[in-house]
């Protein structure tokens, strides 16, 4: 298989084990994913034979099976998925971080100065994807279950509303990887308490879920919806440099 010139959002959507491997080398999977592998290699400064051979052994142990493909979904069925892994997670994992990242920039903010700032973006961060959860369960998700059942009759969606919406992924994603910046790749430091470690271990848990969020809506939703509502385009979901 020629890796290097498919998109890397075309390689995970097709196997989810494939993930991990761009996660490994700092290749951004889900807001980079319209960009070629060798693209994203150059940009990360990873030798493409290194991600050809990762990429390979993953395949190679795939199964004939093989886990269910989230593209062959009906939209339906996939709008659910998004809501019930993705969605709910984030709702439930945002009050347990909002408490935990106050708390330690409190109490360890004096000693630990990046703590206060890391508070700040998640806070920001908090409301901005509580308000992106309620438009697409308000907006998009309600018309793509329609269309799947074949009752929409509100016409085409906008591509500006799938556009507003692929921002407030590629900003979320910056904030995490700021975050990830501060917290030297979310490793607490040596005086860190329980509640400091914990924290930090969320952190890195929330960035892991929120690359599989945006990968499924940017590289296999958003494209597919388009398509389904007639808008008449396909955008380039992914597409940042």
């Amino acid at each position: 298989m020629n890796y290097l010139d498919r998109t890397v959002g075309e390689l995970v959507a097709e196997d989810y084990a494939r993930a991990a491997v761009f996660t490994e080398l700092g290749i951004d999977f889900c807001c980079g994913g319209g960009r070629s592998a060798a693209r994203a290699c150059a940009a990360a400064g990873v030798a493409p034979e290194r991600l050809v051979d990762a990429l390979s052994a993953v395949d190679a142990r795939r199964d004939e099976g093989g886990a269910s493909d989230p593209r062959t979904w009906p939209l339906g069925r996939l709008v659910e998925h998004i809501v019930d892994e993705h969605h709910t997670y984030v709702r439930r994992t945002l009050p347990v971080l909002d408490a935990w990242t106050q708390k330690v920039a409190r109490v360890h903010g004096a000693r630990h100065p990046e703590l206060v700032e890391i508070r700040g973006l998640f806070e920001g961060l908090s409301d901005e994807m509580t308000r992106h959860l309620d438009d697409e369960e308000a907006v998009l998700f309600p018309r793509v279950a329609a269309i799947a059942t074949s009752a929409d009759e509100d016409g085409p969606v906008s591509d500006s509303v799938v556009k507003a919406l692929e921002d407030d992924h590629d900003h979320a994603g910056a904030t995490m990887r700021r975050i990830r910046d501060l917290t030297n790749g979310f490793t607490p430091p040596a005086d860190a308490c329980t509640t400091y470690r914990a924290t930090f271990a969320l952190l890195q848990e929330f960035e892991q879920d929120l690359h599989r969020h945006v990968h499924v809506e940017n590289n296999i939703l958003f494209p597919r919806a388009l398509e389904a509502l007639g808008s008449g385009s396909t955008g380039t979901p992914g597409a940042q440099a």
